[in-house]
């Protein structure tokens, strides 16, 4: 049987001549199937070549990245060991701040530490910090929170030191003292609550720490008086004075000039009647003066 032939025949407008193709079916189909195939090839070599410089692409970028991150690791490993030793530096400044403040104790264990290996507060075994941000954060915390209450602790000693009595309210000399005595005007035995110190008419008178004024004016047998309440249980008085130099509410320090030498009320002579109270209680002022006496 003779093979079926297909025919194209192509006549161009500018020449007579034709051009003729003849063709079997199986060929035709052959011809498609190749150009099909080539085309699907073509697609996937694309794609393929696409997704392998996409892959590199993608292997220069995560080497790039692993050599940043290994460069930061680096810089992270220098600051902890850097934080590591200024935490240490810090905790050995509070335990000395500690002492100075007379604080016998100032840690707490932490955590995974044994008590051997907790901070003391006097300069004892140091554990190095491991290189974990919630145990850096934790070790922040303790000398965060010593500090404060070595902090305090300091304030509290200044703030008391400033408020207790240290210096003579005037300079003059010593006539009466604390304790029994005989009354001068009547002669009979009594209870002086202060110390009596003569000094010259308008001499000076300072408070002998700081305080705050809670009283001025005449008082029976002390003429024109003066309180200050220096905090912690602490009150002084000044009495036969000359004159009065500050208000009720005025805050005053030590050394600061309040009034001046007189002889009012129950008085025989220029002189400064001076009293300390403790808690309510009258004690010997001249435990209280340091520079004089």
């Amino acid at each position: 049987m003779a093979r079926r032939l297909n025919t194209i025949i192509i006549v161009p407008h500018s020449k007579a001549k034709f051009v003729k193709f003849s063709f079997s079916t199986r060929a035709a189909i052959a011809a498609v199937t190749a150009v099909v195939l080539g085309v699907i090839l073509s697609i996937v070599a694309i794609v393929y070549t696409g997704s392998a410089v996409s892959r590199k692409a993608e292997a220069k970028r995560l080497r790039a990245e692993n050599r940043e991150l290994q460069k930061v690791n680096e810089e992270l490993k220098t600051t902890v060991t850097d934080i590591q030793g200024r935490l240490e530096e810090f905790e050995r400044r509070t335990s000395s701040l500690a002492l100075a403040a007379g604080m016998s104790d100032a840690g707490e264990t932490l955590p995974g530490e044994s008590e051997s290996e907790a901070h003391t507060g006097r300069g004892g075994p140091y554990k190095r910090v491991p290189e974990k941000p919630e145990e850096l954060r934790f070790q922040e915390q303790w000398i965060a929170k010593n500090l404060d209450a070595v902090e305090r602790q300091l304030n509290a000693r200044g703030g008391r030191l400033a408020a207790t009595p240290s210096i003579a309210p005037v300079i003059g000399v010593l006539t009466d003292g604390f304790g029994r005595r005989r009354d001068p005007f009547t002669g009979r035995p009594a209870y002086h609550r202060g110390i009596d110190i003569s000094a010259r008419r308008g001499t000076p008178v300072m408070a002998p720490a700081d305080g705050v004024v809670t009283f001025t004016g005449r008082q029976r047998g002390f003429g024109r008086e003066i309180r200050i309440s220096h905090g912690f249980g602490v009150v002084t008085v000044y009495g036969h004075l000359s004159s009065i130099g500050v208000a009720p509410g005025d805050r005053v320090h030590r050394g600061d000039v309040i009034g001046r030498v007189g002889s009012t009320g129950r008085s025989t002579g220029p002189h400064l009647h001076y009293e300390v109270h403790v808690d309510g209680a009258a004690v010997n002022p001249l435990y209280y003066i340091l520079n004089a006496y």
